[in-house]
């Protein structure tokens, strides 16, 4: 297999130089870690006489990867301020802490997150990782065994992301409490970074209320989970590793190897909100641990992909200018590692304003099958201060291409995986899972609401919530013959609409964007007065289908 080239920032490079890591075969001090991944039959968590190792686990220093042997024993280097973990093999289960993060990982930071790198004080806004002493003689594992299928569900969340204490009283309305009980008995729940929004310090109760899912939680951070304090790149998630271990990791779970990735580069410098001193990159030592990682799966595995930052996003009709969204710089070189895989999800989130589906082909350089480079509708919509407030008082937080803001369930079965997004309910139209709109809208008589008179060139524009452009759309007016709709790259006409009603108030919502799941079919100008229904029906490229429908009055021309 051909190893990308060496892109990553010199800060990086520099870092490790002056401090001696051993990341990635760099020269310098380290120990050697030891220990034994086992199941745990008294549910103690600890290793004890007459529990049996399980072999071929793979452990990493977050560079390296080695199995564990048939005792479950592994031997790996480490250095200070590094992470050890486990990748959770297939039908175990892994012990989680009282807010259900699943314990894989062994932080080593003998003195802490120093208060001093490269020679220059640092002074931590929000709480950094503990000192833990030094190195344990043993790191042990305890997994459990559990009846890992291949078709089974998990949550997708992307961006939560609140900032105040007030956006999580929403996203704990809004996200958690639908959630409760766990009602479509997924396995576990993942969400792909901004776990909350450039405020740290609210992590604990965040952690605490995803914790009323009772289901473990996964995570990754994002552009919003940074240290800005940090000057460089490898302390940039210090306080999110204090509440969630590493930031990229593995995990196997039935016939899926998952793999998290911190493609937020962090460039240093301060910058906070909306101030971008990070882009979307994967760093040379993260590629060269998912070389690693992935040696030891077999070709025949899905492997998902989550990301913070979007692979690729990008929509076209053909028509009209494609739309574009943020994307991954070295997205090639990841395409290089996945090379002897033939099933492959990417899931992501960071774009507050479209969701996107890419087909990821020989258009890109991809040579294997098609696979989806998907970018999830986020939790935080556009945000929590964004739109008008229901009457619980939480923000409607439609997106920018006029997605409501919501959660995915992820239907698995062996190596496929259906994505079904589930909105938040702000008006009829998320129950629908779609929006029919008039563009432009019937000329009005008085306060009517869809009742008027017919303008030139009107279409009815639907909007099918996470779609995508292989999705198929249809329409039937008053009863009509179902007839297909034109999939077009536009902005939604309601979310126009909506920007203007409330521009310049405390309940504004974001402009509208081009948005990448949008059709539309012109109106016939001879409609006659009166009222006339129109019937939507749809198909997406995983076989999901959806009905929506609406009305609207015609009045005379001489009214």
């Amino acid at each position: 297999m051909k190893q990308p080239a060496l892109l990553c920032f010199p800060v990086f490079l520099l870092f490790a130089a002056q401090h001696g890591l051993a990341q990635c075969g760099l020269p310098g001090p380290h120990e050697t870690a030891r220990g034994t991944v086992f199941v745990d039959r008294d549910n103690d968590g600890l290793f004890s006489a007459g529990e049996t190792g399980v072999e071929e686990v793979a452990v990493s220093n977050g560079c390296e990867v080695v199995l564990t042997d048939t005792d479950g024993r592994y031997e790996i280097p480490i250095a200070a301020n590094e992470i050890l973990f486990i990748s959770k093999p297939a039908a175990y289960s892994l012990a989680v802490d009282e807010f259900n993060v699943p314990r894989f990982f062994y932080r080593h930071y003998p003195e802490g997150t120093p208060a001093a790198i490269a020679g220059t004080a640092v002074e931590w806004l929000f709480p950094v990782v503990e000192a833990t002493g030094a190195l344990p003689r043993s790191i042990d594992f305890p997994l459990y065994r559990s009846s890992d299928s291949s078709e089974f569900k998990a949550h997708g969340f992307a961006d939560t992301q609140a900032r105040y204490e007030s956006s999580q009283d929403m996203l704990r309305e809004d996200l958690i409490n639908p959630l409760i009980g766990n009602p479509h008995s997924v396995d576990f729940g993942l969400t792909v970074g901004d776990v909350v929004y450039d405020n740290l310090a609210i992590y604990p109760r965040h952690k605490a209320m995803m914790a009323l899912m009772d289901i473990p939680q996964w995570y990754l951070p994002g552009n919003h989970d940074i240290n800005f304090e940090s000057p460089d790149a490898w302390y940039a998630n210090e306080t999110y590793k204090r509440h969630f271990g590493p930031t990229y990791y593995s995990f196997n779970h039935g016939n899926v190897h998952f793999v998290a990735l911190n493609n937020v580069e962090y460039a240093g410098n301060g910058r906070d909100i909306d101030g971008n001193s990070y882009r979307g990159y994967i760093p040379e030592h993260q590629l060269q641990w998912l070389a690693a990682d992935l040696s030891h799966v077999p070709s025949d595995k899905l492997i998902v992909i989550a990301s913070h930052i979007p692979l690729i996003a990008e929509a076209s009709d053909g028509r009209n200018p494609p739309a574009s969204g943020p994307n991954t710089g070295n997205f090639q070189a990841l395409l290089e590692i996945l090379e002897p895989f033939q099933h492959i999800y990417g899931l992501a989130g960071h774009d507050t304003s479209n969701s996107w589906k890419v087909q990821v082909d020989h258009s890109h350089g991809w040579g294997g099958l098609p696979w989806i480079a998907h970018t999830l509708a986020e939790v935080r919509g556009n945000g929590w201060t964004r739109g008008p407030a229901d009457l619980r008082g939480v923000r409607d937080a439609m997106m920018e291409d006029g997605n409501p803001n919501g959660y995915y369930v992820l239907h698995f079965n062996d190596t496929e995986l259906v994505p079904e997004f589930v909105p938040f309910p702000f008006g009829s139209d998320a129950g629908q899972r779609l929006r029919i709109t008039l563009d432009p809208g019937l000329k009005p008589d008085g306060d009517s609401i869809n009742r008027g008179q017919l303008q030139p060139d009107t279409h009815i524009v639907v909007n099918l919530f996470d779609g995508g452009a292989r999705d198929k759309v249809w329409l039937s007016l008053d009863g009509a013959a179902p007839v297909a709709m034109q999939y077009t790259v536009r902005t939604d006409p309601f979310v126009e609409r909506s920007h203007a009603r409330f521009a310049n108030s405390d309940d504004a919502y974001g402009t509208a964007r081009r948005s990448s799941h949008i059709w539309q079919w012109p109106l016939p100008d001879t409609l006659q007065a009166g009222l006339h229904s129109v019937v939507v029906t749809s198909e997406d490229e995983f076989g999901q289908t959806r009905r929506g429908s609406f009305s609207f009055e015609l009045l005379p021309t001489n009214h």
